[in-house]
């Protein structure tokens, strides 16, 4: 319960009886009283103006009750600390009245139960020794992860809170023994806070404290250590030894002891001129490190090899957690570096820099550095020479930036984070650092924020892992901002990032930013690469090839742009000339995309009708679509078919949907190529939808290949009817093969004929030379074998100013029509004609299916035979493509 006086107070604060408590706005309203401890007794509001205490047991009370805050305080410890140990009669009403002023006086709760008082503050901050108590336990649960710095820093502010001996305008006897072990308590904390400065190698910068130190406190032997280690790495080593016999004089004459084995061996240790201290500057390692268990293996598997100094480097795209797992590793093998681990970050520094902080952390004072680098790099190796020494050296730009940080004898090892391959190190191993997998990337999501919650949530979980593309970032600021916000739904958040437009914003929280992370390596890429990657960034396209970041950029080798943004980790490698990039870079791009890059896309189009026109020129005309018009201009590069087919297709759907006038003629010619590539799925989808006549015409070409004649005849019918005099006699084509393999084989010669005259009517040979060889095939199946000779060898003459994968199908039909007559001799004649267009440009013809592979042209003649009676037989639209 809330202590009131046993006097009726006259003022209207408190009343006789215990009040209600107060509703937070009325204690809103309440100054905040601060307290101070370590020194003279403080109270000051919450302006920092001081409130006067009257009486000597009124200050008493409060500094016996501040001293133990937060804990219950028996009445017999109040009243001896009150009237060490002579209290008068009334002591139980004083005591009582005591309390009742400080609590009008400061407005402080004091509870009373069981005959025991306990006052409470607000808050740690209200009281300096609260205040000190919580940042030595946040300083030494940093120095347990090995944050140095972060240790150093609470243990600085903690110490920073002393205004001298606690309580010194006080003299309580009772409080003595308390003063006496938080004194001892402060000391342990300063020597603690040294030993992690000297593992820094802040050596000079603690050499005069410590001297004031031990000077106040001759018998503590590990400040005499302390200082002496701090003394020898600074090149004071006779000083060193002095401390040392002073130390020993003292405690030989006071207590009659040798010091202990812990400064005996610090003096050994200067003795040899040893001035090096054990140092762990790692980072604390991530407490819900998630996954990666192969990189873990092979990277610390490399580091401990010992035959040389060991160089691993850990590469990969921005956010994707290669210093998280660079830290871990280095935290998994510190045990085989005795000697310790320093750790140095490189980003924005120079050489001589960073040579200066390594040489720093090793023991070298700052009079002792070098200036020149080359210098630095030496001194560093010699400090460094046959000890066990782990460097961690992360977020490296260059390989400038390592190479003179590397050891020079075994037994120490350099493990290196890097956005880029830095495969020029030499004597280095290079670990591609990848995205989690899906399985690891949800687990990451369960630790940060609560299993329960993804378990309950899973669909929503893997969409956000997704959307994260799996980046460890990424992953760890969205599990951030789900733990931060337990009444969100993960659903919420999943919803909220499907906007591709606001995915970026959504992945920030304090000071983490996925944003912030791929700017870094954004701005370290040339003007050009930056161009390429911003146009890159608009398009979706899963495989990204050479050629198409040279159409972006509209230059004709963009090799050494793409090698750029490679070793950048802005683009993985996938396969040859073949590359891929990460969903968030994508977004990032297309944020910084501007009115030109936008207009690349005019480009992309135009060398993909490029690409797919000379493509499609190669590609024996058994099908008929395109009219390949003289207009399209060739560009210096080629395109990978079948592996940029998804790619093409994507280019045709952006032309179309632009509404640009290349999209008839790119989709025409991405037609070409699926049909011939027998992607069937594909070719439906590029026309699902689309009411042009070549998506008209497609969809029944497809019908036809999936052996649905009824849709194909009347699709080709009605193709005949509304297209112009070449889509008529493709559509007549067409309507010929569907007679054929109904075995209307008259039909068929009839509309092959009309299809060569209409073909020839728009000069188009490929078509006409296509049309009559079909009406050769039928005229040969009607036995009017003389017929199918004209015509096949009228295809023949037509096709001798083609491709050669055309003239080689044409003189394959011009022995067809001599088998039909029987005429072997002349056959063979043809046969030979065409195998020796094989030798050269066998490759169309394999893809047709008339030989197993290009150098199979030694094939026996019956086997060839064979092979172009069983093609004709089938009566494919290629002809002799399905033998």
């Amino acid at each position: 319960m809330v202590l009131n006086s046993p006097r009726r107070s006259t003022s209207p604060t408190w009343a006789d009886t215990s009040p209600p408590a107060r509703d937070e706005e009325e204690r809103s309203r309440v100054p905040r009283v601060k307290f101070g401890v370590l020194g003279s007794l403080e109270v000051m509001d919450d302006e920092g103006r001081p409130i006067a205490l009257r009486g000597r047991h009124q200050r008493t009370l409060l500094a016996v009750l501040l001293m133990r805050a937060g804990q219950q305080v028996s009445v017999d410890h109040l009243i001896d600390a009150l009237w060490e140990g002579r209290p008068p009669k009334s002591y139980l009403s004083n005591l009582h009245t005591y309390l009742s002023r400080l609590r009008e006086r400061l407005d402080v709760r004091i509870e009373h139960h069981d005959g025991r008082y306990k006052l409470e503050v607000d808050n740690v901050d209200s009281l300096d020794l609260q205040a000190f108590e919580e940042h030595a336990r946040a300083g030494r649960e940093a120095a347990r992860q090995h944050d140095a710095a972060r240790a150093i820093a609470h243990f600085r502010t903690a110490l920073s809170l002393w205004r001298g001996r606690p309580l010194a305008d006080l003299t309580v006897p009772a409080l003595e023994p308390e003063i006496v072990r938080l004194e001892d308590i402060r000391l342990n904390l300063v020597e603690d806070r040294v030993d992690l400065e000297l593992a820094v190698g802040h050596h000079a910068e603690v050499v005069d404290e410590l001297g004031v130190l031990v000077a106040q406190h001759p018998l503590r032997e590990r400040l005499a250590g302390q200082l002496m280690l701090a003394l020898c790495a600074t090149g004071r080593q006779a000083d060193a030894l002095a401390v040392f016999r002073a130390t020993r004089n003292t405690l030989v004459d006071a207590l009659g002891v040798e010091p202990g084995a812990d400064l005996q061996r610090v003096h050994e240790q200067v003795l040899r001129g040893d001035d090096t201290f054990p140092v762990c500057q790692l980072p604390p390692d991530t407490p819900d490190f998630t996954g990666r268990r192969d990189e873990i293996d092979a990277a610390s598997g490399a580091l401990l090899t010992r035959a040389t100094v060991p160089v691993v480097v850990l590469s990969g795209e921005p956010g994707v957690g290669k210093s998280a797992l660079a830290v871990h590793v280095a935290h998994q093998v510190r045990a085989e570096f005795p000697d310790g681990q320093l750790f140095a970050h490189l980003a924005g520094k120079d050489v001589g820099e960073i040579l200066a902080t390594l040489l720093r952390a090793a023991g070298c004072s700052g009079a002792a550095i070098p200036e020149l680098v080359e210098e630095r790099a030496a001194a560093l190796r010699s400090r460094l020479a046959d000890r066990r020494v782990l460097l961690v050296l992360d977020d490296a730009a260059s390989i400038a930036q390592v190479r003179d940080l590397v050891p020079g004898t075994p037994g120490c090892a350099v493990l290196v984070t890097s956005r880029k391959r830095l495969s020029g190190l030499p004597g280095a191993r290079v670990f591609r650092i990848t995205p989690l997998s899906h399985d690891d990337a949800r687990m990451l999501l369960a630790r940060v924020t609560s299993s329960s919650r993804v378990a309950s949530e899973a669909s929503a979980a893997d969409r956000i892992a997704t959307m994260c593309g799996n980046l460890p970032l990424a992953l760890r600021i969205a599990a951030t901002r789900l733990s931060a916000r337990p009444h969100l739904s993960l659903r919420y958040l999943a919803d909220r990032m499907d906007d591709e437009r606001k995915r970026l914003d959504e992945l920030s929280v304090g000071e983490l930013q996925v944003r912030a992370s791929l700017s870094l390596s954004y701005d370290a890429l040339s003007p050009l690469a930056r161009k390429a990657f911003r146009r890159l960034g608009m398009l979706w396209q899963c495989s990204i090839p050479t050629w198409m970041v040279a159409a972006l950029l509209e230059v004709d080798d963009a090799d050494g742009v793409v090698e750029e943004l490679v070793e950048a980790s802005l683009l993985e490698a996938t396969g040859e000339l073949h590359h891929r990039m990460h969903d968030l870079l994508r977004l990032y791009g297309r944020e910084h995309a501007d009115s030109d890059d936008h207009g690349a896309e005019r480009s992309l189009v135009r060398v993909a009708l490029a690409l797919t026109d000379a493509a499609a020129r190669k590609v024996p005309r058994t099908l008929l679509i395109a009219r390949l018009a003289d207009q399209v201009e060739p560009v210096p590069f080629t395109a990978s078919l079948p592996a940029d087919q998804a790619n093409l297709i994507a280019i045709a759907e952006l032309a179309r949907h632009r509404g640009w006038p290349e999209a008839g003629l790119l989709m025409e010619r991405v037609s070409v190529l699926l049909w011939h590539d027998s992607a069937w799925n594909e070719l439906a989808a590029l026309h699902d939808g689309v009411d042009e006549p070549v998506s008209r015409y497609s969809i029944a070409l497809i019908h036809y290949a999936r052996g649905r004649y009824d849709e194909a005849e009347a699709g080709f019918a009605e193709c005949e009817s509304s297209l112009d005099d070449q889509g008529k006699a493709c559509a007549l084509l067409g309507l010929a093969q569907v007679a054929a393999v109904r075995g209307d084989h008259e039909r068929a010669l009839a509309m092959a004929d009309d299809a060569s005259v209409h073909f020839g009517g728009t000069n188009d040979r490929h078509g006409q030379a296509s049309a009559l060889r079909m009406a050769a095939i039928a005229a040969g199946r009607l036995g009017r074998f003389e017929e199918s000779l004209d015509r096949s060898r009228t295809a023949l003459e037509l096709a001798r100013d083609l491709e050669p994968g055309h003239t080689a199908l044409a003189f394959a039909e011009v022995a067809l029509s001599h088998l039909f007559r029987f005429d072997l001799d002349s056959a063979r004649t043809a046969r030979s004609e065409a195998i020796a267009l094989l030798g050269e440009h066998a490759n169309p013809l394999h893809d047709l299916g008339i030989v197993d592979e290009p150098g199979d042209a030694e094939d026996s003649e019956t086997t060839i035979t064979k092979r172009i009676l069983l093609g004709l037989a089938g009566g494919g639209w290629h002809g002799i493509d399905n033998a």
